[in-house]
């Protein structure tokens, strides 16, 4: 059940600004992969976070985070009182936050525009999960880097009069994946 309510999130997400591009559709068969959920389960879940309207998908994240009864609350609820009361959500448990903080602002970063609305949505997980400030920035860092990163390649190999245009593109791609094994090491020693 859990899985199901992780790919809603992502889901949820990735539909909050209006439209799922292509490299998040990606990014989000394999985030299903991972968590074990089947192409059925996969389409099921975009289906129906897409007929959410998009001015309530914060709305349904937050009912996700911390169930429905509370959901309703406004933004200025205790903290204290989710964690406090016996109710129960995988979101609290056993789910490392801060790598479903770094598949959403991977998934935010996809489609090349970080929106407004996905910042939201971070910035309020990230509060909500008490994520360290310096581990949030380091994520945020690494996918605007690699998104600089793949722009750069494409201009690159855009441009064909390029001296040593290959091992520019290979340079580039080797930098993108210091960059992901960087946090992933990060993410790794949180686990830890």
């Amino acid at each position: 059940m859990h899985q199901t309510d992780q790919a809603k999130l992502y889901c949820l997400y990735m539909t909050s600004d209006g439209q799922i591009s292509e490299r998040e559709r990606e990014l989000f068969t394999g985030v299903c992969e991972e968590l074990g959920l089947n192409y059925s389960e996969k389409k099921q879940i975009i289906e129906e976070c897409e007929a959410i309207p998009a001015e309530d998908k914060f709305d349904k994240i937050k009912e996700l985070i911390y169930g429905p009864a509370h959901a309703q609350k406004n933004d200025s609820w205790n903290k204290s009182y989710f964690w406090n009361k016996s109710y129960y959500s995988f979101f609290h448990d056993s789910v490392n936050h801060e790598d479903m903080l770094w598949n959403l602002i991977n998934l935010g970063y996809a489609d090349t525009k970080y929106t407004d609305q996905e910042r939201k949505i971070v910035e309020f997980l990230k509060s909500y999960w008490n994520v360290r400030d310096d581990v949030y920035e380091e994520m945020i860092d690494v996918a605007e880097t690699c998104l600089a990163l793949e722009e750069y390649k494409n201009w690159v190999e855009d441009h064909e009069e390029l001296d040593n245009k290959e091992e520019k593109i290979n340079q580039i791609n080797k930098d993108i994946n210091v960059s992901l094994k960087d946090i992933q090491t990060t993410l790794s020693e949180l686990r830890s």
